[in-house]
């Protein structure tokens, strides 16, 4: 993890560890501060949740899935603010997330071929966030 802009990060959880480290490499040469999950569970404890402001969450998960955990920090922290990353082609926000503020902008599908996408994406859920 690197420093971020007054010490906030952004939570990187995906069960696939390429996907994961990747991005988590490129928005950390973007400046940008990362923690990194690959489970819901270990997300949910981790040292330094705390300080993240933005969570791009996979949404199959083995165990809990994304959208379990995405309600289960909502409930801890609601001011966190989400993007969802998912391969699921046929993937449709439930009435719960829709309640929790996310909207089809803040869903992106795999495969992303320009990673550029997410330094803007997490930018402005910074800013939303507060910075």
């Amino acid at each position: 993890m690197t420093a971020g802009a007054a010490g906030r990060s952004v939570l990187l959880l995906d069960d696939e560890p390429t996907i994961r480290e990747s991005l988590g490499e490129y928005l950390e040469d973007c400046g940008i501060a990362t923690l990194q999950a690959e489970s819901g569970e270990e997300a949910l404890v981790m040292d330094g949740l705390d300080a993240v402001a933005v969570a791009v969450v996979d949404i199959r998960l083995g165990g809990m899935d994304g959208i379990e955990f995405i309600k289960a920090l909502h409930a801890l922290r609601p001011d966190v603010r989400f993007l969802i990353h998912t391969g699921s082609t046929d993937f449709q926000l439930d009435p719960e997330l829709r309640a929790i503020g996310l909207t089809e902008c803040e869903v992106i599908f795999k495969p992303v071929l320009d990673m550029s996408v997410f330094e803007r994406a997490i930018r402005q859920k910074l800013a939303e966030a507060g910075s």
